[in-house]
């Protein structure tokens, strides 16, 4: 159906949720890549023979099941104040990766407010710039270093004392590239000013200077959003994940290759109340060479339904998913990060670090009530591998060490990172070698810290082994012919603007069968749009099927 209204000219069409041919896919939680093509003249006939070629085309990147309306307005009965985080006014470096740290001091208050938004503000054409943000609560007085800012790593110790143990420390509020903002349940909130809420914070923003260019001069950051009156809970953010270390290594021209992490049952059985958290939204998180994030969630040795997965993860679509349906994680379960990647396109090894290019398995899970658990990171056990993964490489020749024992930590750490990116994976049998000693180990080291200064649990395995979990979740949705199929409901798109850059979709669980409905809207006169968008919608239908 089709229809014109105040300028907005809207075409709708369904397609099954469950693949429908060979060359379908079916379309599911996670990251859906459309592609689009347009043309601003209306056709001479409604013949299809009449349509025009297509002017515009491109592609972009939606979550077609959970939609991107991740803010929504404040309740009625609550007063919503703002303030703003801006770095100010920074030169970016001519490289390709920067950290920059900007330490902000947050409102002053009588009582203790609570944190119900955060908005990502992005400089106007440093969309592809801005990577990530994180902003970190910190422990210190640091209000002699306020309006001051710098480059986090260049040099190693280039952040004052007290400003770097902000750093890594309890996470208040994530964003990547390409997501928007995260309003809160309207009886959760992060706790700010009084006797516990946050008052000093340090913004880590990441630029992935791809181009190098020394003109860029940047003041993006978030914009807050409180409300003087409490909500019932106070919220959190768990930070769970592979550690941010070279330790995490995948070799050039592998496909498909999984990575394993683990925050155990030790760590949440001590770091959660004994009600457990419920987890209401989430930020999956990679580098370019990811593929595929997801969460999995086991209680005693039984896997439940996954927290969240992306199977189809786009390094530039990184939003933060509100969750149809709370999960509470109780103490003692297992979280399990898993991270797929494809290095195919690459010559060297591909190693865990900040840098674009480096990689990162990361989740943060968006919670309350608050846990004393900040993070929980694992990775395979640094005896495991020196002794094992790292001593076998070097007796076949495939690794040659040149870190100077007696040179400072940065620079060992740094020629040890060029070590493992220099292995010699040319043959299959070095390959073999790393799935054998390094992919398969199953000892793994875990780190769980705490909100408290100083407070962290360190460990060797603790979760649960693979082998060991029943999986009696139910089979995902049917994949083949559509035939007999009537249980999937259907779905309902929303406005897609011209230029593609917001999609909402939203279940419409009131008509019976397999199928979506997506309605296709732009703003603008509506002379002119209705072959522009009967080739959008057509195309639409093709990237359900063959994009997926």
């Amino acid at each position: 159906s089709s229809r014109e209204a105040d300028g907005v000219t809207t075409l709708e069409f369904k397609r099954k949720l469950a693949a429908c041919e060979q060359k379908d896919r079916s379309i599911e939680e996670g990251t859906t890549r459309i592609i689009f093509s347009y043309n601003d003249n209306d056709p001479i006939s409604e013949s299809e023979h009449h349509l025009a070629k297509h002017q515009v085309s491109g592609r972009v990147s939606i979550n077609l099941l959970s939609g991107t309306g991740n803010v929504g307005p404040a309740p009625a009965n609550h007063t919503q104040l703002k303030f703003n985080l801006l770095n100010p006014n920074v030169s970016i470096p001519a490289t390709p990766t920067t950290y920059w740290c900007s330490p902000f001091k947050f409102p002053v208050l009588q009582n203790e407010a609570h944190i119900i938004r955060f908005d990502p503000v992005i400089e106007k054409n440093h969309e592809e710039l801005v990577h990530r943000i994180l902003i970190y609560q910190c422990t210190d007085d640091i209000e002699p270093f306020l309006g001051v800012s710098w480059d986090c790593d260049n040099p190693p110790d280039n952040l004052p004392g007290q400003v770097r143990g902000c750093r890594g420390s309890t996470v208040v509020t994530a964003w990547a590239i390409g997501g928007a903002g995260v309003s809160f349940p309207s009886n959760v909130g992060l706790p700010m000013s009084g006797a516990t809420g946050a008052q000093y914070v340090l913004m880590e923003t990441h630029y992935n200077n791809v181009l190098r260019r020394s003109t860029y001069v940047d003041s993006s950051g978030m914009d807050v959003y409180y409300t003087p009156t409490k909500r019932q809970y106070d919220g959190a953010i768990l930070e769970i994940g592979h550690s941010v270390s070279p330790y995490l290594l995948i070799p050039p021209g592998v496909s498909d290759v999984k990575l394993q992490n683990t925050c155990p049952g030790l760590c949440t059985q001590s770091g959660l109340p004994s009600g457990g958290v419920n987890v209401f939204a989430t930020m999956l998180h990679s580098h370019t060479v990811g593929t595929g994030v997801w969460v999995e969630h086991i209680r005693n040795k039984t896997k439940l339904p996954n927290i969240d997965q992306n199977y189809n993860y786009d390094f530039n679509f990184q939003d933060i998913v509100l969750l149809k349906n709370e999960v509470n994680i109780l103490p003692g379960d297992d979280i399990q990060v898993f991270c797929r990647y494809d290095t195919t396109d690459r010559k060297t090894a591909t190693i865990g670090g900040e840098g674009t290019l480096d990689e990162m398995c990361l989740a943060f899970l968006f919670v309350y009530p608050k846990p004393t658990m900040a993070t929980c990171f694992s990775q395979i056990s640094i005896d495991r591998l020196f002794f094992g993964y790292i001593a076998s490489a070097i007796k076949a020749g495939y690794y040659v060490s040149t870190v100077n024992d007696s040179a400072d930590e940065a620079t060992r750490t740094e020629q040890f990172r060029t070590d493992l990116r220099g292995i010699d994976f040319s043959s299959p049998a070095s390959i073999q070698q790393w799935r054998d000693n390094y992919l398969a180990n199953k000892w793994r080291d875990y780190e769980c810290t705490f909100n408290s200064i100083g407070h962290s649990t360190w460990g060797h395995g603790g979760g649960t082994m693979l082998e060991d979990i029943v999986d009696t979740t139910p089979t995902p949705g049917p994949t083949g012919p559509c035939v007999g199929i009537t249980e999937r409901p259907y779905l309902t798109a929303a406005t897609a603007r011209p230029d593609m850059t917001a999609t909402t979709v939203v279940p419409d669980m009131t008509t019976a069968g397999p199928s979506m409905t997506a309605a296709t809207a732009a703003s603008g006169s509506a002379v002119g749009l209705a072959s522009r968008f009967i080739l959008i919608a057509i195309a639409c239908i093709m990237a359900c099927t063959v994009v997926g």
